[in-house]
């Protein structure tokens, strides 16, 4: 069924992800306070300790009637995954120090997130989306470099304090830009419900990437 005249439907923007919960969020403003404070902090815009997460896939602007069938074959592949948990790594620039785009908290180990991301992935293109060719990478964006001049934008100093996250879903959330920063809302939590099916790090390869959100 079309719209009627004057009734466009307002597409929305998406990604899904893992959220920090709090006390990966507390290490990671602790890390973040730190970079502010070390040479061209000034140069990155921090995003703000509530939005952080780790992203799986980034949907872009979509319309809401794609949705359910979406959350559908997502949610056949989650829940074939086991529950598992993570670890803080390295603080680092990212993709690279020379042309940093952010700076970024690694997760560890990378492989159990790797086949969240690939079945996410596999749900997203059963729902009719393209495949997304960049290889998925482990982490957590904390701050974005501003684009000045051919010079590392930053250095990082630090390493974040330990904590385990654990990790029992993935959530599909609706972004939301706005002049004070990305406000990010819960639209749908897709459970990982296997038991054991996380034991094979090698079960499913992964071509995911990501995107800042």
């Amino acid at each position: 069924m079309r719209p009627e005249a004057g009734h466009e439907i307002q597409e929305i923007r998406c990604f899904i992800a893992v959220p920090l919960d709090a006390r990966a969020r507390a290490a990671a403003r602790q890390a973040t306070r730190e970079l502010r404070a070390a040479p061209h902090g000034e140069r990155v815009r921090w995003v703000r300790e509530e939005t952080l997460h780790v992203t799986l896939r980034f949907l872009g602007n979509l319309a809401p009637s794609r949705i359910p069938e979406l959350v559908r074959r997502v949610r056949q592949e989650t829940r074939a995954l086991a529950p598992f948990s993570l670890r803080p790594g390295r603080v680092l620039p990212f993709p690279d120090a020379r042309r940093p785009r952010v700076v970024a908290l690694e997760l560890e180990p990378e492989a159990p997130l790797a086949l969240l991301a690939a079945a996410v992935e596999r749900g997203v293109v059963a729902a009719g989306f393209p495949a997304e060719s960049r290889r998925f990478r482990a982490h957590c964006t904390l701050g974005r470099v501003e684009p000045r001049g051919r010079y590392p934008a930053v250095t990082v100093p630090v390493t974040a304090q330990g904590f385990t996250l654990r990790v029992s879903e993935a959530v599909l959330f609706r972004s939301d830009l706005e002049r004070a920063g990305a406000r990010h809302t819960p639209l749908e939590r897709l459970a990982l419900s296997a038991a054991g099916a996380n034991d094979h790090p090698h079960q499913h390869e992964s071509s995911t990437g990501d995107e800042d959100t």
